[in-house]
């Protein structure tokens, strides 16, 4: 056997003894909590059934001032595939109010983890235009046969068709990517390879997936240099040996705190045994510490719909107004499939991690390039200076290959540094050397992975995106935001301004 061949036989082995090492632990810890054998009361039943109808029936507002749409897609290879995504908005399609910002939510959640935000007191709601979508195969939207470019596609489809029914014709307003999570991390790959989509992406704990493949070669690779020289005098070069460890120990922690990732690429059964098993312990210990609180419960009524998306009784409820046009908003088939069985709407949710729509190359359908092309000379011919500078900036990044991971539209990315799903080393450091001009990343010092949720951190996103969300003529070009955030968070510090 050759030592690639033999590399990568022990890789597999090491990552399927991760796999179901973490799976294990996953159980195990939800036993020790008592999570595993605790059965929900009649009142947390009832209570999860009222905020699933408040959330995902589509005859209600599930916030005030918003209502429940669909967006058919028919782009490419889901041309024929009938299939929808759900989204809230806070303006009737074909109406014409201020900027759009767009918003894309993460694993394991939905459009509903949005709902505190928009309520913010920074969030200008009566004056721009808010759209939060649920992935495919997430909340309300339908699963795609594979989650793999197929999401990229979709969510493209769908900006541009945000864009025809909430912009002006004459372009003079504004589209902002507002992304958490797996949201940041497809972001990502839009604000490189159709950068045209937004005037600027807002990247909350969502990482680069070229940046952190590269980190992480990097750092093993110096590790393995170093070790190199201790095996070469084991005696005399003793220090190399704890020397190339320390090297290598943010890969290898990041590789712990992902383990879940890995138990999410065992076999299906297992996979949704996982989703389910214990009355869902897993769903409920994710649901329990996004907000990190020190006590934290073990049933979120609110938290719990969000993830678990529509039950039967919200897919059997229809609202009269139209779908693209048809006669009555409906769930597609796929949701109603998930909506009767738990443990398919986790295989979905987890699709994401097996199918590689964060690495694999996304070969865009022909209707997809002929928008972008139209967005991209419609910014050309715009009185403004700021968007002809970003069109030519990205113009070439749609037909000729880049740098891979280079992003072609500003970015603001904020970054809560207590996350204990991704870490800095590998996710932040040499980000600068991938963000264009009139960038920034803002630091947010006590906050953790889910930062749209948890209240401090929310406050200053809202208060960034609330500025954007207003802006006119592109008044804030060049301009930092890491001192409005820090109004409102103490300690907001500003990592990259470019």
């Amino acid at each position: 056997m050759a030592p690639s061949q033999a590399m990568r036989v022990l890789l597999g082995l090491g990552a399927s003894a991760l796999a179901l090492w973490t799976y294990v632990l996953l159980f195990v810890l939800s036993i020790r909590s008592g999570s595993f054998f605790r059965k929900p009361s009649e009142k947390e039943t009832n209570e999860l059934a009222i905020a699933r109808d408040r959330l995902w029936n589509l005859t209600k507002s599930p916030l005030p001032g918003f209502f429940h749409h669909f967006y058919r897609l028919h782009n490419g290879p889901l041309k024929d595939l009938d299939l929808q995504l759900h989204y809230v908005a806070n303006q009737e399609p074909r109406t014409q109010s201020g900027n759009l910002v767009i918003l894309i939510h993460g694993f394991p959640d939905s459009y509903a983890m949005w709902n505190h935000l928009l309520q913010e007191p920074s969030i200008p709601i009566e004056e721009a235009t808010y759209v939060a979508v649920d992935l495919p195969g997430y909340g309300g939207s339908d699963s795609l046969p594979k989650s793999d470019t197929m999401v990229l596609e979709a969510l493209a489809e769908f900006i541009v068709a945000m864009r025809e029914m909430f912009l002006k014709d004459d372009r003079t307003q504004n589209t902002y990517v507002v992304a958490h999570d797996w949201g940041g991390v497809l972001a990502n790959r839009l604000a490189a390879d159709a950068a045209v989509l937004a005037d600027r992406f807002i990247i909350v704990n969502g990482p680069s997936s070229d940046l952190m493949r590269a980190n992480g070669t990097q750092i093993f690779e110096s590790s393995r240099k170093i070790f190199k020289q201790f095996r070469q005098a084991p005696w005399t070069n003793f220090g190399c040996l704890t020397k190339s460890i320390k090297t290598v120990s943010p890969v290898l922690r990041q590789l712990l705190m992902s383990g879940y990732i890995f138990a999410f690429n065992l076999p299906a059964f297992m996979v949704k045994y996982l989703g389910t098993g214990g009355n869902m312990a897993f769903i409920r210990g994710v649901n329990a510490i996004q907000l990190r609180e020190k006590k934290p419960s073990l049933f979120k009524p609110e938290g719990l719909a969000t993830i678990l998306g529509p039950s039967v009784a919200e897919c059997e409820a229809t609202s009269s107004n139209g779908v693209n046009g048809a006669n009555a908003k409906v769930y597609g088939p796929t949701v109603v499939q998930r909506a009767k069985s738990p443990g398919t709407h986790f295989l979905s949710m987890t699709s994401y991690y097996r199918d590689g729509p964060a690495s694999k190359p996304w070969h865009k359908s022909l209707e997809l390039i002929a928008d972008l092309h139209a967005i991209d000379s419609a910014a050309s011919e715009s009185s403004s200076p700021a968007r002809r500078r970003s069109s030519s900036s990205t113009s070439s990044a749609l037909f000729t290959p880049q740098v891979r991971g280079m992003l072609h539209a500003p970015t603001t990315v904020i970054w809560g540094e207590k996350d204990v799903a991704l870490g800095r080393q590998l996710c932040l450091d040499g980000l600068d050397g991938l963000l264009p001009k009139d960038s920034e990343v803002i630091l947010l010092p006590r906050s953790g992975h889910w930062t749209p949720l948890e209240p401090q951190s929310r406050a200053a996103i809202a208060k960034v995106v609330g500025m954007y969300a207003i802006e006119k003529n592109n008044m804030l070009t060049g301009k930092p935001m890491t001192q409005h955030a820090a109004h409102v968070y103490e300690g907001a510090t500003q990592m990259v301004k470019k």
